[in-house]
């Protein structure tokens, strides 16, 4: 105390002596001043890395974005608020397992400038895009497949030139984006695709699924360097895809993959973005039932087709459309070829549902591990369905079973260090660390997987260790931008294990679920509803009792162009799915599918032709665009295997081209050879937000992690402010003891 009482008087001296005051006022406000200081750095570290641009840097701050409203660029980096998306159409025709569908999505621009508009839209991950047209007023211009660089140049130029035209882009399997150039003032603009895929069989149910937004992705990696104001434009100008996101060295496509949300909810009774959804199912089989778990629809049937439609009429776009049915007992086929031929080739699609078998006798112990995304994505009601899944599926496990949970968010957590038996005790504490899991922070999904998949050393009970089958239940939503990455870790980490996928939410990453599930050999399962979670995990759970059929093998009688070249493992309830091309010779002969189920050994002899007991349905539209598809995938995975991508895409071409699909590597462009815009006039881009997830809280989006010592600078602020509260009392404490100077 005497101290400090001595250097307070050395500094202060005589108040009455020039720089006595100054200093005497500037030690009374240290503290005030330390405090104050303390308090804004605080306020600085915790701010959100938004890695938005800068205003008038060609992107919109969507900051003060309401529901309902799109954005407009002027040439200043101004926004304006003019409406654009107007109403989006979509009909199934669907004929035994293969689906056609005709998407019809319309501009208009309210505003009094000339527009180009950007949306990004889902479809299924397995569809082939194979038709584009733009009409405006009574014309109809018909697009083409080109390759990707030369048909963004062809857009470009008609861009400039003041021509309609209009260039969609595959950005992911399940993702596309949509311009149109040069709508003019008060003008609408209409986008017809159409798309084959096939339909789902699983459980003696098929089913279809048409996806309608988008969860945002998040988007991990370091930005990469911004370039400088005149590259920038000149980027902008290239690739405005006008996402909220900026590239990162982990995902370099991140602006492309991340259109707007409108931060409000739309509604059934006021849509944001309305659907019309209709369809007409031909299955040519008697059915039990047909519905949808979503959405309401109202049935018509007449000669054993129905006719779907919405019993509102319009829907909201904020959640997945699904349509199930299924057929009677006994009516399912176990073996069926639908075949299309195109030019003189011959085209088939080969189903197989194998056997079903009775249960593994006796149960084979199992290591079970579940991996649950906890993420901001997750938050309201996919975090309830998640809870909900693993506490059913932890009431399901058995006594000679090991298990254990891993969370993740922006970091992961593991219930137990290593798996622990599945006895009462250790269950009931699972279930009450499910319980209280909430969602929050980023999707560092790749850590995660990487403490999955990698079993830990134990010197105890090696035994045991080879004995287990090891199985990864990952339970998330998939709102990720690094998808490929974690393709590759899966294959390379997997092992002899297995790796299960359940898509949470009303809007999942179904390609990420599915391509995972391939990569881990396993299924995916999708919950989009809270009622469902018993159903579904019931489900799984039998698919893990039951063997897998494995070892298959299909002996062709004539040569043939058969994908996937390598046939994957089937769990109950599986079929086997092969797109083939007979080449010019009609297909004939007999062909034979085998494998084993439990180390026994089964048949299917499936008769082609048009002869007597042929199980051949011809004259299927879109089988020769589907075998088309399924070869471009399965040269896209040798890619991942780690072929150059140089030879993958000079393999890729030409089958794209030659069928006019959309792919990595092309894109549909339609061009307007009249010239709408007077070269005087302006041209804004705007995007088109798309619908908030049914059910998901409302979040920020998922930006990368910039800003990655946040957490550190938090704690250390409070720490420092703690110690300038503490010294600004000690230090009145103090400076209360002084004596007053004499003057």
């Amino acid at each position: 105390m005497k101290y400090y009482r001595h250097v307070y008087r050395q500094l202060v001296g005589d108040a009455g002596h020039l720089g006595g005051v100054p200093l005497w006022l500037a030690f009374r406000c240290l503290p005030s001043l330390l405090l104050g200081a303390l308090f804004l750095l605080m306020v600085l570290s915790t701010a959100p890395a938004q890695a938005m641009p800068e205003r008038g840097s060609g992107e919109p701050d969507i900051n003060g974005v309401e529901s309902g409203q799109l954005l407009l660029l002027d040439q200043a980096g101004d926004t304006v608020t003019p409406a654009l998306m107007n109403t989006s159409k979509v009909h199934f025709d669907i004929s035994g397992m293969i689906a056609t569908v005709s998407v019809e999505q319309s501009f208009r621009n309210d505003s009094d400038r000339w527009l180009e508009g950007v949306y990004a839209f889902p479809l299924p991950d397995n569809a082939a895009v194979r038709y584009l047209e733009m009409v405006i007023g009574e014309r109809r211009i018909v697009g083409k497949v080109r390759e990707k660089a030369v048909a963004k140049k062809i857009y470009q130029a008609a861009k400039k030139a003041g021509k309609k035209a209009s260039l969609v882009e595959q950005q992911r399997p399940n993702l596309f984006t949509n311009r149109i150039a040069n709508i003019g003032p008060g003008e609408e603009i209409t986008v017809r695709m159409e798309y084959v895929q096939e339909v789902s069989f699983s459980a003696n149910t098929f089913s279809l699924r048409f996806p309608m937004t988008i969860t945002p992705r998040y988007m991990p990696g370091a930005p990469v360097s911004r370039p400088s104001d005149q590259e920038d434009a000149q980027a902008l100008a290239i690739n405005p895809y006008l996402g909220w996101a900026v590239p990162t060295d982990r995902v370099p496509d991140a602006d492309a993959i991340s259109p707007l949300l409108n931060p409000s909810p739309g509604s059934e009774h006021s849509p944001l973005n309305p659907i019309e959804i209709t369809a007409q199912l031909d299955m040519g089989m008697p059915l039990a039932n047909v519905e949808s778990p979503y959405h309401d629809i109202a049935l018509a049937r007449r000669a054993g087709i129905y006719a779907i439609r919405l019993v509102s009429g319009v829907s909201e776009m904020d959640r997945d459309f699904v349509l199930n049915w299924r057929p009677v007992t006994g009516a399912t086929p176990a073996a069926a070829l639908f075949t299309q031929e195109v030019d003189g080739e011959h085209f088939g699609l080969l189903m197989v549902v194998p056997p079903a078998a009775d249960r593994a006798a006796p149960a084979i112990p199992r290591e079970l591990i579940f991996v649950v995304d906890t993420s901001g994505s997750m938050g309201g009601v996919a975090i309830e369905q998640a809870r909900a899944s693993v506490s059913r599926a932890l009431q399901q496990l058995r006594p000679v079973d090991y298990f254990n949970i891993i969370e993740f968010n922006s970091m992961h957590r593991s219930l137990y260090r290593q798996p622990m038996p599945a006895t009462r005790h250790h269950v009931q504490r699972a279930l009450e660390f499910v319980r209280k899991l909430d969602a929050s922070g980023g999707t560092e999904m790749l850590p995660a997987l990487q403490a999955a998949l990698v079993r830990p050393r134990r010197a105890a009970d090696e035994f045991r260790e080879r004995a287990l089958l090891r199985q990864v239940i990952f339970i998330t939503d998939g709102a990720v931008g690094n998808e490929v990455a974690l393709f590759e870790e899966i294959s390379s980490r997997l092992g002899s294990g297995r790796l299960f996928t359940v898509g949470i939410g009303s809007a999942p990453n179904s390609w990420f679920m599915r391509k995972a599930a391939q990569a881990g050999r396993g299924t995916h399962t999708h919950v989009g509803d809270l009622d469902e979670v018993g159903q579904k995990m019931a489900d799984l759970f039998d698919q893990l009792a039951h063997p897998a059929a494995v070892d298959l093998t299909i002996d062709w009688p004539a040569p043939v162009e058969a994908w996937p070249q390598r046939l994957p493992d089937l769990y109950l309830g599986q079929p086997l799915l092969v797109a083939v091309n007979f080449g010019t010779t009609p297909p004939q002969g007999e062909v034979m599918i085998g494998g084993e189920i439990n180390a026994r050994a089964w048949t299917v002899r499936l008769q082609l032709g048009s002869g007597a007991g042929s199980a051949t349905a011809t004259g299927h539209k879109g089988v020769a665009s589907l075998w088309a598809r399924h070869k471009i995938a399965g040269l896209l995975d040798e890619k991942l295997a780690g072929r150059d991508e140089d030879a993958v895409r000079a393999d890729v071409l030409p089958v794209a081209l030659r069928h006019q699909l959309l792919s990595p590597y092309t894109s549909f462009v339609a061009v307007e050879e009249v010239i709408s815009r007077p070269q005087g006039e302006g041209l804004d881009s705007k995007p088109v937000p798309n619908t908030r997830p049914h059910g998901q809280s409302p979040q920020g989006y998922a930006y990368p992690r910039t800003a990655t010592t946040g957490p550190a600078k938090v704690w250390f602020g409070g720490l420092l402010l703690f110690l300038g509260i503490m010294l600004h009392v000690l230090r009145r404490g103090e400076v209360d003891h002084v004596p007053a100077v004499q003057s």
